[in-house]
């Protein structure tokens, strides 16, 4: 697993991003996981905010095994979203976005490329960086390539 470290505007919000490989992809999706560290916890200002923090590190944890408690758990991390970072700003676009592509990854898991094309091209609009276009630009090369799709 490759992990590297974003900081993000607001009040340092820390991000470990992690690689998630799954098999017969030629390449891996990326997924978002936040730190989980009393720390971090503690400079959150909000109720939702935490809600958010556990939902995104479950939907990471549970993407490789339990893919109904995954699907959940994904769902829950773009629902807190709205209220990740605020309600407007770039550090709000941001996470709102990793919720969405974490959710489009989780999709795949389950072979729902539809719905998580749906969701990698949401991550990108609301935040196009590195790690949402690579899992919306591997997606579509996928889709595109009958040797690639599964």
């Amino acid at each position: 697993m490759n992990t590297k470290t974003v900081t993000l505007i607001r009040s340092a919000l820390v991000l470990s991003l992690l690689t998630a490989a799954f098999a017969g992809q030629a390449s891996s999706y990326k997924m978002v996981q936040l730190k989980d560290d009393a720390q971090h916890q503690a400079n959150l200002p909000t109720v939702q905010e935490i809600k958010f923090d556990e939902a995104m590190n479950r939907c990471v944890q549970l993407t490789t095994t339990a893919t109904l408690q995954a699907q959940a758990a994904c769902h829950q991390a773009v629902m807190h979203s709205r209220y990740a970072g605020g309600n407007q700003g770039k550090a709000s676009r941001t996470l709102k976005s990793y919720a969405y592509n974490n959710r489009g990854v989780q999709k795949l898991k389950l072979q729902d490329k539809v719905g998580a094309l749906a969701d990698f091209q949401m991550a990108v609009e609301l935040n196009a960086d590195e790690i949402t276009q690579h899992n919306l630009s591997l997606l579509v090369r996928q889709l595109n390539s009958p040797d690639l799709a599964e």
